[in-house]
């Protein structure tokens, strides 16, 4: 019995000390790399989008983030959409690359 407590106390022991080094290393490890080499450019864009989409009369308008003068006016109408993508629409749909720009512009102009 005491010979099985004390196994087992020592498998206790040694896995407790891994999880802390592993703890500790990934710690240390994380800390000497700076933040912003960590991030890519097109990370670093997403705080803000580019575009933000809004309906304007009943159409969807593209607008540079911030501007209140539309870059974009598109053809497409937003009674056309589901109830849920008018909501989002509503509010501003944020877009926050140029991908995502020409990806909606595909996806809700067919």
């Amino acid at each position: 019995m005491k010979r099985t407590v004390a196994v087992l106390s020592m498998c206790c022991v040694t896995l407790f000390a891994l999880l802390m080094y592993q703890h500790f290393s990934v710690d240390s490890g994380s800390a000497s790399v700076p933040v912003s080499d960590t991030i890519s450019a097109e990370e670093q864009t997403e705080d803000q989008p580019l575009y933000v989409v809004r309906a304007d009369d009943g159409v969807l308008c593209i607008y540079p983030y911030g501007s209140s003068t539309a870059a974009e006016v598109t053809d497409i109408r937003l009674s056309s959409l589901r109830e849920y993508d008018q909501e989002l629409i509503k509010r501003g749909f944020p877009l926050y690359t140029e991908q995502e720009l020409t990806s909606f512009l595909e996806d809700f102009g067919s």
